[in-house]
């Protein structure tokens, strides 16, 4: 059942970076929109996605994990399969909220489930080992789309995904039925979110570098790192498309390995996730310099988004974390919310990077296949996403260190 359910959460970690990233040129050129449209469609989904992930936690806390995947496996497959069908922008958009508002129900449910039907003790190590395969149709969106694309076009590669997702979510169908389970319903998902979660200033030093971290690394990764690559650093479209490829390899291959690290040391989170802050400071400043004092600017720059894809792994402590600081019975819920915000702000950081990019439009070099935005304008992108990693460094060191058990303290008491 597990199984199932991560076959179908690969294709929406697939359609979360495939769009725009990887097929940036390809959208930009065809509906003959500004670099703040085709941002605007990595935003749209991801402030769906961020905004239903609260309602998602709770729906799934009260009817189950499985009911809730499959519902979401539904709209994210008619999104999939009418994204390359549209003519219009609009209706591009349209399909992006179909597919974001689908996959908002993937991740939650299978941390309902892991939750549920396994031992708590392993739930980092099997939310890294999940986090493994659904960062691998990432991995799809990146260099293996990009040569597709280079070969068939960016319609019928998506088409082609979109068939596939439709298969997979008809195996978890079958395989649902032929593994019926009752499951309870709860009702006290809304009222603990409420009263509860959402005042325990515990989770909230948690959000904090969840959200920055993860905002900085997607930003890079499903955004505008492979258009940077190739506009300030020289590289072309198959090595671009490679960096972000080995930059995302390195992320599931160190998040795979998070929740074991985390046991091998007493199950201590804390440690690691000052360790992820600081890499993300690192790869920055990195990134900053090899913008300004260019030499082989792709391979040095390639260096930073490793750092980032390392940096990043420490997302499933940080759920893990979140999950232990609040209520046993809202463990979606907690979930939820922390993903709800960390996704809310990739969409502004996006839509912010678009709106740099296009301040620089006047210094752009427009070609008949792409708009090539100058150095300056990723150096000011760069410049901004390392103040934030500031505050988000220092707030890792106020982390509360939960070693794997529940440590939930009533709101009264948090205040003491």
């Amino acid at each position: 059942m597990l199984a199932g359910m991560i076959a179908l959460y690969f294709f929406s970690y697939f359609q979360r970076v495939a769009v725009p990233g990887t097929v940036f040129n390809e959208l930009q050129v065809d509906f003959n929109a500004s670099a703040v449209a085709i941002t605007a469609l990595g935003a749209l989904f991801l402030y769906v996605y961020g905004f239903w992930q609260i309602f998602a936690g709770m729906l799934a806390d009260r009817f189950g994990g499985i009911r809730m995947l499959l519902i979401g496996g539904v709209l994210m497959t008619v999104g999939a399969l009418v994204f390359p069908l549209a003519r219009c922008l609009p209706l591009l958009y349209t399909t992006r909220v179909l597919v974001a508002f689908g996959a908002s129900f993937m991740y939650i449910s299978l941390i309902k489930e892991i939750d549920t039907l396994f031992d708590r003790r392993h739930f980092a190590m099997l939310l890294s080992v999940t986090l493994f395969f659904g960062y691998a149709g990432g991995l799809f969106g990146t260099l293996p789309l990009e040569r597709a694309v280079d070969w068939f076009g960016w319609r019928a590669s998506f088409l082609g995904a979109g068939l596939l997702t439709a298969g997979v979510l008809l195996g978890n169908v079958w395989l649902m039925k032929k593994n019926r389970r009752p499951e309870p319903q709860r009702r006290r998902a809304t009222r603990l979110f409420i009263k509860d979660i959402i005042r325990n200033r515990r989770g909230w030093f948690i959000i904090l570098p969840s959200a920055i971290n993860f905002s900085i690394y997607f930003l890079f990764q499903a955004s505008i790192g492979k258009k940077m690559l190739s506009d300030a650093c020289g590289a072309n479209s198959a090595r671009a498309a490679a960096i972000m490829f080995g930059m995302l390899l390195t992320c599931m291959v160190f998040t795979s390995l998070a929740g074991f690290l985390a046991r091998l040391i007493g199950n201590r989170r804390k440690p690691l996730i000052i360790g992820g802050t600081s890499l993300t400071l690192g790869a920055l400043t990195l990134m900053l310099w090899v913008i300004a004092h260019p030499s082989d600017t792709a391979g040095l720059m390639a260096a930073g988004c490793i750092l980032l894809g390392i940096s990043v792994s420490v997302s499933p402590l940080l759920t893990s974390t979140m999950k232990e600081v609040n209520p046993e019975e809202a463990a979606a819920t907690s979930v939820g919310f922390i993903n709800c915000l960390s996704y809310l702000c990739v969409a502004v950081t996006t839509n912010l990077a678009g709106i740099v990019m296009d301040a620089f439009r006047e210094q752009a070099v427009v070609t008949t296949q792409a708009i090539i935005y100058p150095a300056s304008a990723y150096r000011m992108i760069l410049l901004g996403c390392l103040i934030a990693a500031v505050a988000s460094w220092l707030s890792s060191f106020f982390i509360s260190e939960t070693r794997g058990q529940c440590t939930y303290r009533s709101p009264g008491r948090v205040f003491d």
